[in-house]
């Protein structure tokens, strides 16, 4: 896969010098959360929406794909501590979308139905337990990486795979699908209705790898609903922002570089978004939107910037990506060192307290913790 390679080594060298100054310093002016005394402690007051970033290094060797398993294993084990009650997939949930043998150069050991059963297997731990939403990588799409847009991920995680993720009319949260890339109604496009133990109702929606213009058109007049206007607004989607805080297709990050959605063959007829496009099509006119979440990007592996929408309010905007960290890509690796984000609402409706935390680092008998101002931080909501 010569084109991720690039992007990797160019993120990696983009990553060393230029952020040794501000750009690695606190996500926003506020103090850091605590941390607990032990992972177990958990969270007094609040809850908590769990993060998973890029997962397709634990997918595309065999002798990761536990790791992902123990992840959700603590997730399951502590989510009445930490009183987690949501949880978001960013995307790349594997690294080859439909190959018959493993990859070879960086691209694994497992065929691509190894590497989706594993992801299911992982996240079957805890479906019973929680709603698990989910958003679409170009890693998910193609035989290796966006090369078109055929998909197995309708296949291992159908509309009916969480019963939590159910249409509202069954007892779920979902309120609609929109149609993929062919016509079919799929998790890919979803739009949720989350009620929370406290506080404002959450319109959660997450889009497809570089979404084409009629996904993205369909959010839009979701976010705009009437009924929806003083919920929380939350956009999951796979490319946004970048480890320099612009985000891509924004300033430096132009269109068609190598990792852009425009590069791959998905977006070189034009109907595509990156996260800039994103931001002007979608994001900042939307009136609730405070919160963006996404994956992608490696080099930094983390970025963060706020904005006015043109309604006033912030938005957020949140890289969490790990799948480069434990060792790299490569076989040496174990996919990502087991980071997952931990983002609590504090119980006055408008604090947000992020913390990064890994079962994998816990078992080595090493601190649990991220504790960088970059990977906790807190943030307010308006």
């Amino acid at each position: 896969m010569p084109h991720l390679l690039h992007r990797r080594t160019f993120l990696a060298a983009l990553a060393l010098a230029p952020f040794l100054g501000s750009r690695l310093g606190a996500q926003t002016d506020l103090p850091q959360p605590p941390l607990p005394a032990t992972d177990t402690a958990g969270i007094q007051a609040g809850w908590t929406m769990l993060v998973f970033p890029d997962t397709q290094n634990y997918a595309k060797y065999g002798k990761n794909q536990g790791n992902f398993d123990r992840m959700c294993r603590w997730v399951a084990e502590n989510r009445e501590a930490w009183k987690i009650r949501l949880a978001l997939h960013e995307g790349d949930i594997v690294e080859q979308n439909d190959i018959a043998v493993g990859g070879g150069q960086g691209g694994g050991d497992q065929d691509s139905t190894s590497q989706w059963k594993s992801a299911r297997r992982s996240l079957d731990l805890i479906r019973d337990q929680l709603p698990i939403v989910m958003a679409t990588g170009n890693h998910d799409y193609g035989p290796r990486s966006a090369e078109n847009r055929n998909s197995q991920f309708p296949k291992y995680f159908p509309l009916d795979w969480n019963r939590h993720t159910l249409p509202q009319a069954k007892g779920g949260i979902l309120i609609e699908t929109a149609p993929n890339a062919f016509g079919e109604q799929t998790l890919e496009n979803a739009a949720y209705e989350y009620k929370p133990p406290f506080g404002r109702p959450i319109l959660l929606v997450s889009l497809e790898w570089a979404p084409r213009k009629a996904a993205v058109d369909w959010a839009r007049a979701v976010f705009a609903r009437p009924r929806y206007a003083n919920h929380l607004g939350i956009l999951l989607t796979h490319c946004f922002l970048n480890d320099n805080n612009l985000r891509d297709g924004q300033g430096e990050n132009l269109r068609g570089k190598p990792g852009n959605p425009h590069w791959y063959r998905t977006g070189k007829g034009g109907d595509t978004h990156d996260g800039e496009d994103l931001w002007n099509a979608l994001v900042k006119d939307a009136p609730q939107i405070q919160m963006v979440f996404n994956g992608h990007v490696m080099g930094a592996h983390v970025g963060y910037r706020a904005d006015k929408a043109t309604a006033g309010h912030t938005v957020h905007q949140m890289l969490f990506n790990a799948q480069g960290l434990g060792g790299g890509s490569y076989e040496k690796g174990n996919g990502g060192d087991g980071w997952m984000r931990l983002v609590t609402f504090e119980p006055d409706g408008k604090t947000v307290s992020v913390r990064t935390f890994s079962p994998l680092k816990l078992d080595a008998g090493k601190s649990p913790w991220w504790d960088h101002p970059r990977w906790r931080f807190t943030l307010k909501l308006r």
